[in-house]
């Protein structure tokens, strides 16, 4: 066919007529449309709470599965048996677990606890578990339950109790902070009090399982922790994601600290949950869902957003860009980030970013600056310099905040505080300041992360104290950590400037548990060995004899050396006051 010819005159008065029309607009503000309103980020938070949480509740998900909602961070979901009771999680605390326990027994009736399954091993899914088990109720989890559970509660656990403790806005006021994205706020009784116990059955890729005749399929999905699992009803075509689906991007990056979450495993496990074509959907937290297109029109979204973002990090990286370049230009599909589930209220696109890169390609993101910088406060000093020194720096600050630039007064402001120029009165004005910075840059965010990280920062500059001790465990759960890792916990609780010019050893020996280690201090390290002495180490002190129980006392703080052996429960080879000068460089700590 032949094309027929456009004559430019005519597209010449095509785009004449475009623009007229363009600056007519512009003239007459009565003919256009008004801009859509602008929703604010408390105003969009508080809306979340509202429909994702709501009040405390129960609510029947199909013919054998009811969950508890609006109770906790974490959902309790109850599969129920003509046997009796099969929970899946259990809160984070004893209170919360005791109230959710009574809800779910008033509107599903009553009936033994026949067994319990973990999701995954963070707290606020196991911390109510003593409230639901028993000695005799077998606890399901994956094999890598306890191991990371030690891990991330017990390595790093002062730095990450404070950091979480600031996530999760422990002490922000409730109208700024009305709820966690993932549920209500973390109570902060949990840092006082926990039922936490460990698994009494574990299993490695599925696990079938029938109580009154009702099948349960239990699965490893690593995504939100390596440890993860998932829970199918197929009888009721019921899905429990635990936490690798929620209604919020999902947090690929906590701010609390951990090792990189499995991305890649993550969209693996989705994709497993999507074969099912399940009808409804059970998170452990925000509400559930419903219907079989729905359900897995909501696995894709949530799987191929995450995708994107590890594809968008993989391009961008490819092309030479560095990290901070990548994590401040991500975004997600427009099809996507439109959807209320994939909302950056938990999970955020550059925090998610960051963690990815560093996973696959670690600090250093090609940038010759950041390979030998100036120390940090030198750096801060010097520019503080430039910019006029502290009180112009000071000022400049002062005239972002009333300027209603909260993110910029933060940056100049934690310039000047890590400068260490302000002194004296104007320290505490800077301080001051800061607070006020945090206050007003958590407004403009409704992910609760990061507002409840600077709420409590704020709170803390005003002279509240960070969280830095979690609660002691349970004896329960104490007493069934393998005795290796017990050994490293104590190890690493050496303090160095009290061992710096000690090079000494120690026999443990736990008849019980038929082993024996050798402890040595060389020069500001503990060193754990299972047997006799390393070539080159000291012979022994001395050897203490004793239970394994007793061992975990000591490293959980629950008991004293003194104690013990007046006690006769160490049988001591070798100077009492030897042994206790030994055990003196180790730092007694609660909770670990």
């Amino acid at each position: 066919m032949r094309r027929q010819s456009r004559s430019p005159g005519l597209l010449l008065q095509v785009f004449a007529m475009a623009a007229a029309l363009a600056l007519s607009a512009c003239d007459s503000p009565r003919t256009s449309a008004p801009p859509p309103p602008q929703v604010s980020p408390q105003a969009n938070l508080d809306e979340y709470c509202k429909t994702q949480h709501g009040q405390p509740r129960v609510e029947r998900v199909s013919e054998h599965v009811w969950v508890a909602l609006g109770h906790d961070l974490a959902n309790v979901v109850m599969i129920a048996t003509p046997a009796g009771k099969v929970i899946v999680d259990a809160g984070s605390s004893p209170g919360r677990a005791r109230a959710m326990r009574q809800a779910l027994e008033q509107a599903a009736g009553p009936g033994p606890v026949l067994s319990l399954v973990f999701t995954h091993s963070h707290i606020d899914h196991i911390g109510g578990a003593s409230v639901w088990a028993d000695k005799d109720t077998p606890i399901w989890a994956t094999d890598e339950f306890t191991p990371h559970l030690l891990k991330q509660y017990s390595l790093f656990m002062p730095a990450e109790t404070a950091r979480g403790s600031r996530q999760f806005g422990l002490h922000a006021p409730p109208e700024l902070l009305p709820c966690s994205a993932l549920g209500q706020r973390m109570d902060p009784q949990t840092t006082r009090e926990t039922g936490a116990l460990l698994p009494t059955r574990t299993f490695s890729g599925s696990q079938a399982l029938e109580f009154g005749g009702v099948e349960i399929r239990l699965f490893s999905a690593p995504g939100e922790t390596h440890d993860h699992l998932a829970v199918w009803v197929p009888g009721d075509r019921a899905l429990i994601p635990g936490d690798d689906f929620y209604a919020a991007f999902p947090n690929l990056y906590t701010l609390r600290g951990t090792s990189p979450r499995p991305v890649e495993g993550w969209i693996r496990s989705l994709d497993a949950m999507r074969a099912f074509a399940p009808e409804h959907l059970v998170p452990c937290h925000t509400n559930p869902m419903h219907g079989r297109e729905v359900v897995g029109q909501a696995l894709t979204n949530y799987r191929d957003a995450i995708q994107w973002l590890l594809n968008e990090v993989v391009r961008r990286a490819n092309q030479g860009q560095d990290a901070q370049t990548i994590a401040h230009e991500v975004s997600l599909l427009p099809r996507l980030a439109e959807l209320p589930y994939l909302a950056q209220t938990y999970g955020q696109l550059d925090w998610s970013a960051r963690a990815i890169y560093d996973n696959y390609l670690g600090w250093f993101d090609g940038r010759p600056d950041t390979l030998y910088p100036l120390a940090p406060g030198e750096a801060a000093d010097r520019e503080i310099g430039l910019m006029g020194g502290p009180e112009k720096v000071l000022g400049l600050a002062r005239l972002a905040l009333e300027q209603k630039d909260p993110r910029w007064a933060l940056h100049l402001l934690a310039k000047l505080k890590q400068s260490g120029l302000a002194q004296g009165e104007a320290a505490g004005q800077v301080k001051a300041a800061l607070a006020q910075a945090c206050q007003e840059t958590a407004l403009t965010t409704a992910n609760t992360n990061g507002r409840g990280y600077l709420l409590e920062t704020a709170w803390e500059l005003g002279g509240g104290k960070a969280e830095t001790a979690r609660p002691a465990p349970r004896a329960e759960l104490t007493q069934r950590i393998p005795l290796d890792y017990i050994m490293q916990m104590l190890a690493r609780r050496l303090d160095p400037a009290k061992a710096m010019e000690a090079h000494e050893s120690l026999g443990l020996v736990f008849p019980d548990e038929g082993r024996r280690y050798t402890l040595t201090v060389r020069r500001g390290l503990a060193q754990v060995h299972d047997g006799e002495p390393l070539p080159g180490d000291p012979a022994p002190l001395a050897v203490m004899t004793l239970a394994g129980a007793d061992l975990r006392g000591l490293v959980t703080g629950q008991e004293g050396v003194a104690a013990l052996v007046a006690k006769g429960r160490i049988s001591l080879d070798g100077p009492l006051t030897d042994t206790l000068r030994f055990w003196m460089r180790f730092e007694r700590q609660s909770g670990g």
